[in-house]
């Protein structure tokens, strides 16, 4: 199958080629883990869930930008489903982490 770039996907190259052969995975999953990590140090305590919201979005439209660069039809669903579900598990992972550092910071304890 060969796209209006004159190559198939697997033979592209650049960073289009790149992106292509990690499934579009890679980067989105980054640019999450990145952007909550930021969040997570730069944003003020009582707007931090707000950031936290609009990070997991920013990470869901890369998503989509990425796979739609690739220019792949055959396991869209899939790619796009997986890269974005796995965007916003980082997010909340990150989100979560911090808040038990929070908590633990603040002196709350989990025994009874």
């Amino acid at each position: 199958m060969v796209h209006s770039a004159g190559r198939a996907p697997q033979e592209r190259r650049g960073i289009v080629g790149r992106i292509a052969r990690s499934q579009g995975l890679v980067l989105p999953w980054s640019i999450a883990l990145v952007l909550a990590i930021a969040v997570e140090v730069f944003a003020p305590e009582s707007h931090r869930w707000d950031w936290f919201a609009a990070a997991a979005g920013v990470a869901v439209i890369i998503t989509f930008v990425v796979q739609i660069t690739i220019a792949r039809a055959d396991g869209f669903i899939l790619r796009a489903s997986t890269s974005a579900l796995g965007s916003v598990l980082i997010v909340g992972l990150v989100s979560f982490v911090g808040a038990l550092f929070a908590a633990s910071g603040a002196g709350a304890s989990l025994s009874v």
